[in-house]
């Protein structure tokens, strides 16, 4: 559920032993002198030329927040996001009484040191709060001096060259219904910043030390005490494109044996699912496995006039494995098994005039095996999540009963299809739920009409 993460392409903090503090104040010699010289480090490292120059500007942490408030009032006001709420409410991600809006705004605003615009074309820099060290001098981290600052400036304008060069504003990086494209999308973008940063930074001890530093993001390890109150989903959803981008992108330049062209490239070949991203040989040309789409036909018409659709999405393998973690009824090598045979999703949210929220989530996987593996770990996540309820198995296919509420798991060949929340006489619409189901190969991410510069 990346959705509220969308706004900026913005540098995250991470807690514990990284290479970036909390707060990271740039010093009044961040100005053009310095950017420029900076760009010409960007160049260097990555190869791609500026077309024109950036200006790198500052905001206070209050100045951010205010940003951020603009930016989701626009872009995720309170109606969408408390439709995202229940959804999240409803995969066990979140706390009912989570105030999602507000949360979004707190994370972003304790979790970003700089970031870059493509729609404004404005970068900016966080400068520290009260009581806050200036560390925009040299600092030891791993062993190595480094200047934080300038590693963070040199992310962002990374960010402003793929704009210059690959029009950012016609990435699909705001995709309504489909995360997992989006996660994907971002886990590039992001993931060719995050490792130009950290050669300009840590040199000849990069690869040693950007191994450590990816494994703190795809921890989902954000600094502060306030980051650390917000929910794991969100905190891994967030640092997502970091780790697991950095690792995607250094895996494609190894490839290439160091060629930046190579990374170049994927942004007109775009990588199509975070499953591309978690196993890069699923995006190489010679072995890609493209996604499948889903969609239900008639999907109104099958819930009845008692239930209301609110959302649908795709959780793509990240997700589902972040559905899979949260409930942990399963050991962790099993839960990441079960993700892995990850091929196509689609959840469809729904909501009647009580309140209660149910979900139908339809699932395609690599091979039989591979859905037989969901199937026993999503099975086992359903009893923990309805504990109490009353049981029955059949032949690939359980059920779980509780007050006038069902959920029904039930896999056919490849596909798992999850019905969870309705009614009896919905949940007795099974059959027609796999009838109306539609799955089509996803084999090119289209760009988005340009958008006109604010």
């Amino acid at each position: 559920m990346v959705r509220p993460f969308r706004m900026v392409l913005a540098l995250v903090l991470l807690a514990g032993n990284s290479a970036f503090p909390q707060e990271a104040p740039p010093k009044p010699a961040t100005g053009d002198a310095r950017t420029l010289a900076l760009q010409k480090q960007v160049t260097d490292v990555r190869g791609l030329k500026f077309t024109r120059e950036v200006k790198a500007g500052t905001y206070s942490r209050e100045e951010l927040v205010a940003f951020i408030t603009r930016e989701q009032e626009r872009d995720f006001p309170r109606e969408k996001a408390e439709k995202i709420r229940k959804s999240l409410v409803h995969f066990g991600l979140i706390a009912r009484d989570l105030d999602l809006y507000q949360t979004v705004i707190d994370l972003l605003a304790v979790s970003i040191d700089g970031f870059y615009h493509p729609d404004t074309k404005e970068l900016r820099l966080i400068k520290p709060g009260p009581g806050v060290p200036d560390d925009d001098v040299e600092v030891e981290h791993y062993g190595v001096k480094v200047n934080l600052r300038e590693v963070t400036l040199v992310h962002e304008l990374c960010h402003a060259a793929q704009d210059q060069n690959f029009d950012l504003t016609t990435i699909p990086l705001e995709l309504e219904t489909n995360d997992d494209v989006v996660q994907a999308v971002r886990a590039l973008v992001e993931g060719d910043a995050t490792v130009v940063g950290l050669k300009f930074g840590f040199k000849e001890q990069f690869d040693a030390i950007s191994r450590l530093i990816s494994q703190n993001y795809k921890d989902g390890r954000i600094e502060g005490e306030e980051a650390a109150k917000i929910p794991i989903y969100l905190q891994r959803s967030l640092t997502f494109p970091y780790g697991h981008g950095s690792d995607f992108v250094v895996d494609v330049l190894n490839r290439a044996g160091g060629d930046w062209t190579a990374v170049s490239k994927m942004f007109e070949d775009l990588p199509s699912s975070t499953e591309q991203i978690l196993h890069p040989k699923k995006y190489a040309a010679d072995s890609r496995d493209y996604p499948q789409d889903v969609s239900i036909e008639g999907l109104a018409d099958l819930a009845g006039s008692g239930w209301k659709q609110i959302d649908h999405n795709v959780h793509g393998e990240f997700g589902t494995l972040l559905v899979l973690d949260e409930f942990k009824s399963t050991p962790s090598r099993g839960r990441r098994r079960a993700a892995e045979g990850w091929d196509g999703d689609r959840y469809f949210i729904f909501e009647n005039a009580k309140g209660d929220i149910a979900g139908a989530w339809y699932t395609a996987w690599d091979s039989e095996e591979d859905a037989a593996e969901f199937f026993d770990v999503y099975s086992a996540l359903l009893q923990a999540k309805h504990e109490g309820a009353k049981k029955e198995s059949a032949a690939q296919k359980v059920t779980f009963e509780w007050e006038a509420f069902r959920a029904i798991l039930e896999r056919r060949g490849q596909d798992v299809l999850v019905l969870d929340g309705f009614d009896a006489e919905v949940a007795g619409r099974i059959n027609k739920f796999w009838s109306a189901a539609r799955k089509t190969e996803v084999r090119k991410v289209d760009r988005v009409p340009a958008k006109k510069t604010k």
